[in-house]
């Protein structure tokens, strides 16, 4: 592992959390502090995937591209450094959901995925897991409310973790939530398991 990535010495350029974490990222668990550093990750697991239980909803989520409700849905997850930010490519059950990620300003990020742009403030709390909530979500430049996003990463061990993603609006519950275990793998070792 480069300890070095996440501070921006010597070893290489920093990395997107550790810029945007600054003295805080150095308190997150190894696998988090590998899973967020600046030189391209891959991850394997399965997630446990959910709709909104309201059937309007559930009928409208199949028109998009959202992920399929399953109990374990395989998951494989690229992630890359860009010279702002990092690139996110996630296979969740054979559904692509792709990412860009950029810092908003200090303890902030934004994802956007095509229209999509949801600016997160992340920290890390006492125990060492990293967390996220939405502070604004907007879809063609054009603010959306009443949509949020809480995340959660939890260590397991020095390879694994787990993920929490709660996409809900007021009133109306979950539209979309999925959690499960993902492990970091060496680049040779994924390509392997890939084949």
């Amino acid at each position: 592992m480069n300890t070095f990535a996440a501070s921006g010495t010597a070893a290489g350029p920093p990395s997107l959390y550790g810029t945007m974490l600054g003295a805080a990222f150095a308190s997150l668990p190894p696998v988090l502090r590998r899973l967020h550093r600046a030189e391209g990750v891959h991850l394997r697991g399965a997630l446990r995937v959910r709709w909104s239980t309201r059937r309007w909803l559930r009928v409208l989520m199949r028109l998009s591209a959202l992920p399929r409700p399953a109990a374990a849905a395989a998951c494989l997850v690229t992630i890359a450094s860009e010279p702002a930010g990092e690139r996110w490519h996630r296979s969740i059950g054979g559904c692509i959901v792709a990412s860009r990620m950029r810092q908003a300003r200090p303890g902030q990020v934004t994802e956007r995925m095509g229209p999509l742009a949801i600016v997160l403030a992340t920290r890390v709390d006492g125990a060492g897991r990293l967390r996220q909530a939405s502070r604004s979500v907007s879809l063609f430049g054009l603010t959306v409310p009443w949509l949020h996003v809480l995340a959660s990463e939890r260590a397991l061990d020095r390879d694994r973790y787990r993920c929490d993603v709660r996409i809900w609006a007021p009133r109306l519950g979950y539209l979309l939530r999925y959690d499960g275990v993902l492990a970091i793998r060496e680049p040779d070792t994924y390509l392997e398991n890939v084949e």
